[in-house]
């Protein structure tokens, strides 16, 4: 049964018949080049002269060849093979190099050899399978007639069998073939995995870049809005009209993220560009703002055309300054804030917040995050813990005004929210201050400062 289902097997299959049109393909395409070498021989033979056929003979070459190069070639040549080979092959690159052009001429040349050798097997062979299939009912020279003439129905059906399995095989070897000279070659293939790299690293980018949107503006919405809803809370019975004020901060914290989110969700549709709806360092007094009204000190300091600020610059220096004060909300708790943004020479962001170990522990992608944004405007960020030194804690004999938004609000808010033993304030040694010698702790800040440059966004 195996026997008879591989004799049989390439009659049945399309794909023989397929392979068999693109075999008489290049037979019709070695015509022309046959009937030149026929007319030079001819010619020749004739007494031509052989100095105006060598002359003749270099420009049909030229001609010749010039047809493979022809842009466009190689690709006719891949829709054929996959149409009629079953050839497993991808578009070829662009744009067309000369490792491509030789492939294509040598396809070509192949394409012609084999079809050659089918067309001279089917000319020869179907006519002798004719003749011996009608051989008992025709008189044909070389061949018995009449009830003798048993055998050659038979052999003529022996020789088809044989014909069709020859041009099988010249098809198989032909679609084998097709990916090694017709496809891409080494360098090809390199230069294809590339941009297939760069494609996924762009996307990767531009995913990394919407998860960093939605991360700090709905984290910031969220954080904000829960330090509101605290505070509203606390002084319900006490404060009504406080509750009345968190309550709508609320509500405009809220529809702000939702238009930030619809904003993110319409770059994933494609269907913005990504830079109107961003809010950018102008937003900073809404910002602020925002944190203010849950009842957090903040402190904004800005030095500086903000608004000659490229539109890049601008809108990632407004996501690191949101990011850092949520952080600081999210993981200090309401403490003061101090947020510097500065143009010189550079763009330089300090936002600083004591540590008061009140807040939500465990880390995020905050950081992580900023780093990115920074990094992708060839600037850099740094984050950590400070010691208040002379520039924050100030001369002994000044005020607490004097000494910082950050340390004087924490020398003015006493001890109950200052001290390292009520709120877990990490102290860093200790130094007199006033009349009486009282020592005063020296609070540990969390600073995060960031450089971006002022000139064009790459």
């Amino acid at each position: 049964m195996a026997l008879l289902h591989a004799l049989v097997g390439p009659l049945r299959a399309g794909a023989t018949y397929r392979r068999a049109v693109h075999l008489l393909l290049g037979a019709v395409l070695l015509l022309p080049y046959a009937g030149l070498v026929w007319l030079f021989a001819a010619s020749l033979r004739s007494g031509l002269d052989p100095v105006a056929f060598v002359i003749l003979l270099v420009l049909a070459v030229g001609v010749g060849t010039a047809v493979a190069l022809v842009p466009g070639v190689r690709e006719l040549e891949t829709a054929a093979a996959r149409a009629l080979l079953d050839a497993d092959l991808p578009d070829p690159a662009r744009p067309e190099t000369w490792s491509g052009r030789r492939r294509a001429i040598g396809w070509l040349l192949l394409n012609m050899l084999l079809g050659g050798l089918t067309a001279l097997l089917l000319l020869y062979a179907l006519p002798a399978v004719a003749g011996f299939l009608v051989a008992p009912w025709t008189a044909l020279p070389t061949l018995p007639a009449g009830a003798g003439a048993w055998w050659p129905p038979l052999l003529g059906l022996a020789m088809l069998l044989v014909t069709v399995h020859l041009v099988a095989l010249l098809g198989r070897l032909l679609a084998a073939l097709a990916p090694r000279i017709l496809g891409p070659s080494p360098e090809e293939r390199l230069r294809t995995e590339l941009e297939g790299a760069r494609r996924d690293a762009a996307r990767l980018a531009e995913r990394t870049r919407l998860a960093r949107e939605l991360h700090d503006s709905v984290g910031h919405a969220l954080t904000v809005t829960t330090l509101q809803a605290g505070a509203a809370a606390q002084v319900l019975d006490t404060d009504p009209e406080f509750a009345r004020r968190a309550l709508a901060a609320i509500e405009e914290t809220g529809r702000t993220a939702l238009d930030e989110l619809d904003h993110v969700l319409g770059l994933l549709r494609e269907e913005t560009t990504g830079e109107s709806a961003a809010p950018d360092l102008a937003s900073l007094p809404d910002l602020v703002g925002s944190a203010r009204s849950a009842g957090v000190q903040v402190s904004l300091d800005t030095a500086g055309d903000l608004g000659a600020l490229p539109p890049p610059v601008s809108r990632e220096a407004y996501r690191l300054v949101q990011e850092a004060v949520t952080n600081a909300l999210r993981h200090a708790g309401q403490v003061p804030v101090r947020v510097s943004v500065r143009v010189a020479d550079a763009l330089r962001i300090e936002v600083e917040n004591p540590l008061t170990g009140r807040g939500r522990p465990g880390g995020g992608r905050g950081l992580d995050g900023m780093a990115e944004r920074a990094a992708d405007l060839g600037g850099r960020v740094e984050a950590g813990p400070i010691e208040p030194g002379p520039a924050m804690a100030g001369p002994e004999t000044a005020g607490p005004e004097a000494a910082g938004p950050v340390t004087a609000a924490l020398r003015t808010a006493g001890p109950a929210t200052a001290g390292p033993e009520s709120a877990g304030l990490e102290t860093a040694g200790s130094a007199p201050t006033g009349e009486r010698g009282r020592e005063e702790p020296r609070v540990t800040v969390w600073r995060v400062s960031a450089v971006l440059p002022v000139g064009d966004a790459p």
